[in-house]
Order: structure tokens, then sequence, then C-alpha cells
């Protein structure tokens, strides 16, 4: 940034055009900034990709991994092992989101109060601990309750993310960062399916199949944990891993962008600004619609098994779905390249993917041949647009305590969806699947609706502060303030 302008009183505009984000004009005085030149931010961006991307990713592959395992391991023996009848099998999924949600209220507060790296380091490892638990019950009762601890523990992980993401991304850079993390959720998918394929093939074990597979993903997930909470900083300008004049330019570029860093502070006035907030609102439908149709993804295996398909069949029939959701997410991402300003319609388009899943799925169910695989696959793929609703979070919400609000409630209508959906994939009252189905298409169509909406609002917003600084009705802000993305007129919103 010139020398004039740094220490201009006049607005500043910020470039952030690049990915898709509407440039974020602020007020500044002249400490704010400091001189530094694009070779030097290139340079501290790539230390961050290679210290704390790389453990964000590590960590939400354990989170998915014990979330796959569940479904693959229904095929060998843990339904019978377990002695499960009826919609048991359901409520297994449905128990663990259930205290997911509520986990979210606790971790509203949290993330909001302590540093983001220790709650979610110590929530990784006692997850950890959950998950190799899970190879002991004998029975429903025991396994729901440890199904329970794992889902309260898990509930950290995606929103404190978000934040992190915030905390050391530009807008221009949301959403391919969050694209790499959300990715290793369709990594996930194959990598479990062929390690469940390979335990099941060493016939000689003593213990169960599905015993040994949690114990191995409550290992991984230890490591991964441990790792997070030692070399992941308590935010930029503590970055051991950073000179502390790069500290300097990671702290000085996020706040050009009006987002006053990581603090650690509860704002009851923010926390009322939510419940009124389009924003707010949005991020929980979001995380609603979006999950309340992933029936495809937790049942497809028992899907294609009861298609008529062996343990082993099914397992290898399921492995490319991960592979699809990894392409369609880079997809997205590609579409965001070629027009980084139209997140909203690109969503709109990548959700046309998973509703002619579910089409076939419908169509063909009582075939037992390829359709219903790649319907399967189809139905399947919505991380490729769950990351830009993720990147729009990141880059829309300002705030603290808005911001952890905002993130957890994505999260809460994420686990109410999660809770609610698997009785209606019941086999032994559906053996057809067809009321699941037919309520993941109408919920898909709403889904198209609410985006639209999110972005017919986002417009509005903007075009009505522009109006405001065009008649030089914008007031001047301390970059310190805690300031939420309504009260801070010099924000604008990307769609």
């Amino acid at each position: 940034m010139a020398e004039k302008e740094e220490h201009s009183k006049t607005p500043v505009s910020v470039d952030s055009e690049k990915a898709g984000a509407i440039t974020s004009v602020r007020s500044v005085a002249p400490s704010d900034f400091i001189d530094y030149s694009p070779e030097e931010e290139k340079k501290v961006v790539r230390k961050i990709d290679m210290v704390v991307l790389p453990l964000m990713c590590f960590v939400f592959f354990c989170c998915y991994m014990d979330k796959q395992t569940l479904s693959y391991t229904a095929v060998f023996g843990l339904k019978t092992d377990l002695k499960l009848d009826g919609n048991q099998y359901s409520w297994l999924t449905s128990g663990f989101y259930l205290s997911q949600m509520i986990s979210q209220f606790f971790y509203t507060y949290m993330l909001s109060r302590f540093p983001i790296k220790i709650v979610t380091g110590v929530c990784v490892v006692c997850w950890a601990a959950a998950c190799m638990c899970l190879a002991a019950p004998k029975n429903f009762a025991g396994f729901l309750a440890v199904r329970a601890v794992l889902g309260f523990c898990e509930g950290c992980v995606s929103p404190s993310f978000v934040i992190v993401t915030s905390l050391y991304y530009k807008k221009s850079e949301h959403s391919l960062r969050t694209a790499i993390w959300i990715s290793c959720n369709a990594i996930t998918q194959v990598v479990c399916t062929f390690m469940v394929y390979g335990l099941g093939k060493h016939t000689e074990m003593k213990m169960a199949v599905w015993r040994v597979t949690f114990l191995i993903a409550g290992c991984l997930t230890l490591v991964a944990g441990l790792l997070f909470f030692f070399l992941v900083p308590h935010s930029p300008e503590s970055a051991w891993f950073l000179t502390p004049r790069e500290r300097e330019i990671s702290r000085k570029r996020i706040l050009a962008e009006s987002d006053r860093g990581e603090k650690t502070s509860w704002d009851w006035s923010q926390a009322k600004e939510c419940v009124f907030d389009w924003v707010s609102w949005s991020s929980f439908l979001f995380g609603f619609l979006i999950t309340v149709t992933s029936g495809p993804i937790t049942f497809s295996s028992l899907m294609i098994n009861d298609f008529g398909y062996d343990k082993f069949k099914t397992l290898i029939y399921s492995a490319p779905s991960g592979a699809v959701q990894f392409f369609f997410i880079w997809v997205g991402i590609a579409m965001l390249w070629l027009v980084p300003k139209q997140r909203c319609y690109i969503i709109m388009i990548l959700i046309l993917i998973p509703l002619a899943g579910n089409i076939a799925l419908l169509c063909m169910r009582h075939s037992s041949g390829w359709g219903v695989i790649v319907g399967s696959w189809l139905g399947s793929c919505i991380t490729s647009f769950y990351c830009i609703l993720l990147s729009l979070n990141a880059s829309n919400v300002r705030g603290n305590t808005k911001k952890s609000i905002v993130n957890n409630a994505f999260y809460v209508g994420y686990a109410l969806a999660c809770i609610v959906y698997p009785q209606w994939w019941n086999y032994s009252k559906d053996p057809t699947y067809k009321t699941g189905l037919v309520t993941d298409i109408v919920f898909w169509v709403i889904m198209e609706a609410l985006v639209y909406f999110y972005r017919f609002m986002c417009v509005r917003t903007n075009k009505k502060r522009d109006a405001l600084e065009a008649e030089g009705k914008l007031g001047d802000y301390d970059p310190d303030d805690d300031l939420t993305d309504k009260q801070d007129m010099y924000h604008r919103y990307s769609y």
C-alpha cells in the first residue's frame, strides 16, 4: 500500500476481488498498516499453508474417519455383534448428532472466551479417547453412550476451523483454503473403504474388524490432536514459524479487511444482534439443509448391500464416492477461479449434482445395476459446495462473539438435521428408501431458493452501503473496535 494511502484518514480500499470477495473499505489511522511487498505477503501465506493448513487437514480427516467407519463397519458385523434391531442403527447416528447439537451451545461460549487452539486441541484428544472406546461396547446402549461422548467432543472442530481460516487468511483466500481442509472428508471416504476392506480380508484376527477399525481411527486422531495442540499458534501474532516482521504482516493484512483478529471476550449486544440477523439465520438453515439431505452418504453402503452385493463388493463400489466428491469440490473451486464474484450462483449449480443423484436413486431403486451405484455417488456430492458455504461465513461475519455464534449456528442446524434425517432412512419400514429420497429432493429445492435469497440480501445491503459512502455518511472506526459486519458500514458482503 502506498505511503500516501497509509497516512490518510480517508477510507482505504483493499483489493480482494480476485477470489470473489467484495472489496472491504474502512477508515484507518496512520499506525494501522505497515508497508510490505507482495513477495513478503506471499512468503507469509506460504508459511501458514505449510504449518496451520496441514494440521487442520489432518484433524478434519480424522473427524470424518469415525463417521465413515460406522457406515462401512455396518456390513462387517457391527449390527450383528451389537444385536441391533429395528431403527437402532439409525439412532447411533441420531444420538451422535443430538450430543453434537447440544455441544454447539457450549462451544459458542468457549470459542469466543478462550484461545481456539487450546479448546480445539483438548477436544480432539478427548474424542480420540472416545473413538478408541467404541471398540469395547457389547450392546446398543453402551455403544450409543460412547457415540454421544464422541459427538460432543467433535462438535468443536468445524466451527473453530472456520474461525481459524478467517484469522489467518484474507477473504480472497477463504474459498480455496476451506476447500482444502473440507476435501479431506472425501479423501477419508476412499482411505476408510480400503482400510476396512483390507482388515476384512485379514480373517485370522481375533478381534472383530469393526472394533479394530475404531481403534485405528482413535490412534490417528490422538496424534492429530496432540500435533494441533502443540504446533498451531494462538494467533498470527504469536506464530512460532514467522519472524517478528512476518507476524506483523500477517496481522495487518487481515486487519485491512475489517477483521480485528482473535479476541477472548463475550459481547451480549452481538449475541442479541444474531437473534434478528438474516446472516445468522441463513447460516443455521444452510447447516440444516445441506445435512438433512446426506442420507446417501451415511446409508450408501447399506443401500448397495441391500441391493444384492456382498460386503466386499459393497466396499469396492462405495470407494469411488469419495473420489467423485473430491473431484466436484475442485470443480467448484475452478468455477470460483473463473467467475470469482459469484459464489452463490456456483453453489446453486453444484446443488444440481446431488439433486440428480437422488432422482436417479428414486427412479432406479428396483435395479441392482450401475444406476444405483452411480446415483449413490452423485447423491453424496454435498461437500462440493459445503466448503463454499463455510467460506461465506468466514468472509461475511464480523465481531468476535457474533462470529462464534454464527459459525456454531451452522453446526446446530447441521446436528439437528443429522438427528432427524436417519429416521426416514429406515430399511425395516421402507426397504426402497423412497421416503428418504423424496424428502431429500424437496429439501434440495428449498436450498436453491435459500441461496438465491442470501445473494439477494448481500447485493441489496452492499448497494445501500455504497450509496451512504458516496454521500459521505460513513463514520470512522478505531481498527481495534470489535465491530460486527452489521455495525461496520465499510464492510461489504461476499456473494
